[in-house]
């Protein structure tokens, strides 16, 4: 072994430490693999520990109670040409107790190289792919969209005029918020146009528009009409949809009906709805009514990717899977009975001069960002799977 290592080795490797000898790691014995290391080492190791563990018992119990308590602290002194192989003062007490009895034992620390993972060749990936298209064919209503996955990037744009500049900390958060908002215009046109090339929007017929149509007289502007509430725009059949699904669900969540509950909400808005209904008296019965808009539903923003992953064209509808933010200001109240039918909601002040219900309760403005789900390849209603709130102090740019 002597021939192998230099003396100037030797000293990075051995260090005197009481009756025991430590070693540190192979990795510091030039070419000499590990393995090799420990058959010559070992046998060293094996007679210093016989000795040590006559005489070294009681030292390295009181050094190692001296490591565990938090006020010990000790100074560690070594030669300036000597390399560092003891603990660092930012150590651990578990650390240090280790390595006292790594020393007390006789035996050595080294590391072991990790085994990296290696790159997939073209050959695997392409066995990869193979798979996924097998698992297509072989499973072919397994939808990847059926599990909880998270909402596209659907975003409440904020009114950026100069009368709104208190609402901003600085004038570069307004531009800031200026430009995203032209980036939410611009990803409304892209997905209104990858809904259009698919005839997939709600409620319109595109298959018979001539080429004049799409590219010069109809399309270039109705691409960018995602927010418009005008009559006849292609986002009013979307809006209609909405708001009617909105209703089911709240009249549901009165009646306590699981099954309706389920198939107008996913995702986490399922999961408020369902605390709701757990919130609710059993005994009690519950009328959820709208009464009027107060400002059009609108749809604030839209983003359309292909959902449907199969070779095949779904046998029903399209590809496309759509999320929808849509701004609902309606008029609202919820009247409340006990099993005898007395009122148990708050009665509003001018009772007398409303025209609903023998016991009408008071009427609230609510107003909710929505974000509705589609998959176009199912014969199904416009879910709603999550919620957005307003930032505090601003205002929706509609």
């Amino acid at each position: 072994m002597a021939f192998r290592i230099s003396r100037r080795c030797i000293g990075a490797l051995c260090t005197q430490a009481g009756p025991s000898l430590t070693l540190a790691g192979p990795s510091r014995v030039g070419h000499w693999h590990p393995t090799s290391a420990a058959r010559c080492y070992a046998a060293s190791a094996t007679k210093q520990k016989q000795k040590a563990k006559k005489t070294a018992n009681p030292s390295v119990n009181a050094a190692l109670k001296a490591a565990s308590s938090p006020k010990a602290t000790k100074k560690s002194t070594k030669p300036a040409d000597t390399p560092n192989v003891t603990a660092s003062a930012a150590q651990t007490p578990a650390t240090s107790v280790k390595e006292l009895r790594n020393t007390a034992s006789g035996g050595m620390s080294y590391k072991i190289a990790e085994k990296k993972e290696q790159a997939l060749t073209e050959e695997e990936q392409m066995a990869q792919v193979e798979q996924i298209m097998a698992m297509s064919t072989l499973f072919p209503t397994a939808d990847v969209w059926g599990q909880r996955v998270e909402t596209l990037d659907v975003m409440i744009p904020y009114s950026t005029r100069l009368s709104d500049r208190t609402a901003y900390p600085s004038w570069r958060a307004m531009f800031d918020q200026f430009v995203q908002n032209r980036y939410n215009s611009a990803k409304n046109a892209t997905s209104m146009l990858m809904l259009a090339q698919a005839n997939a929007i709600p409620g319109v017929d595109l298959s018979e528009t001539t080429r004049t149509q799409r590219w010069l007289t109809q399309w270039p502007w109705r691409l960018f009409t995602t927010t418009s509430v005008l009559r006849g725009s292609w986002m009013e059949p979307l809006r209609k949809l909405a708001l009617q699904s909105y209703c089911q669900l709240n009249v549901a969540l009165a009646r306590q009906d699981d099954k309706m509950i389920r198939e107008l909400s996913a995702s986490t808005y399922q999961d408020h709805i369902m605390r709701l209904k757990k919130k609710q008296h059993p005994h009690y019965t519950y009328l959820w009514r709208i009464h009027k808009e107060i400002t059009p539903t609108r749809v604030l923003s839209i983003r359309a990717t292909e959902g449907y992953l199969a070779t095949e064209d779904p046998k029903f509808g399209n590809r496309m899977m759509v999320h929808a933010l849509v701004r609902i200001d309606s008029e609202q109240s919820l009247e409340i009975y006990d099993r005898q039918g007395n009122p148990v909601h708050a009665r509003p002040a001018n009772a007398a001069e409303l025209n609903f219900g023998s016991h009408p309760a008071e009427r609230r403005r609510v107003t909710e960002y929505l974000v509705f789900e589609k998959r176009m390849w199912y014969d199904g209603p416009w879910v709603i799977r999550e919620q957005l709130w307003e930032a505090p102090g601003r205002d929706a740019a509609i």
